[in-house]
């Protein structure tokens, strides 16, 4: 039986001046971008990412990916293997993504990820962002399908030491680029044994993370205070 990914949601409440003003890159179709508080993989969606193709532009792409060929339905690849993430350990493997480790790695900036505790039989959901609201680049993987359309993964590696004590569901989360290395891990001359290394934590992002109410839980529910900080009874 396939198994939901841990991390099928995020969230990017920036208005589009503001991801563009932090990667330095435009959005090429600013009229399709909206924020959104939480944005779940679990239904076809597209996801702000850059890309190494065009490094100076902000694409849609469709969050779950898919082989450059596949000609058939998001919902039914994505019902056989979930892609909305993928391991970097993966990445010295032949599985048919591979290249895309090579030569089509993106960053995918967002306002915000989630993790989950498991406490006294009840699991508590955190949203982990940066810190004073600053914008995150998740680490990404894409490809470009025959139509043109481009979808992508994120990449998930071991938790840094901030979030250790604030996930204990897995023991990894959406690997973190340093603003710093955005240029090396987008470059085509960056080697892989580099961009290895850039994946690696710990990571000098720093990170804020805080406890949120478990509507987040509800698939069908998204509002605007959903990400406030919640104060859970102690037990």
């Amino acid at each position: 039986m396939k198994t939901i990914d841990m991390y099928f949601k995020i969230s990017n409440t920036a208005k589009m001046k503001e991801i563009e003003q932090d990667v330095n890159a435009l959005f090429k179709y600013p009229d399709l971008y909206t924020p959104q508080v939480v944005i779940s993989g679990l239904s076809e969606v597209s996801i702000p990412i850059i890309t190494m193709n065009e490094p100076n532009a902000v694409n849609l792409a469709i969050w779950g990916l898919l082989p450059s060929t596949f000609n058939d339905d998001w919902e039914l690849f994505q019902k056989l293997t979930n892609t909305l993430t993928i391991s970097a350990q993966k990445i010295d493997t032949n599985i048919w993504y591979h290249d895309s480790f090579k030569n089509s790695r993106c960053i995918i900036p967002v306002t915000g990820f989630f993790t989950s505790i498991l406490k006294n039989g009840e699991i508590y959901p955190y949203h982990v962002s940066g810190k004073n609201g600053g914008i995150l680049y998740l680490a990404g993987i894409y490809t470009i399908l025959d139509d043109g359309f481009i979808t992508c993964s994120l990449l998930t590696g071991p938790l840094e030491k901030e979030v250790v004590n604030y996930q204990n569901l897995v023991d990894y989360m959406p690997v973190i680029i340093d603003h710093d290395d955005k240029y090396e891990w987008l470059s085509e001359d960056t080697r892989i044994e580099r961009a290895q290394m850039i994946l690696q934590p710990p990571h000098t992002t720093d990170l804020e993370i805080r406890p949120i109410a478990k509507n987040l839980f509800n698939q069908d529910i998204s509002y605007d205070s959903m990400l406030m900080p919640y104060e859970y009874p102690e037990s």
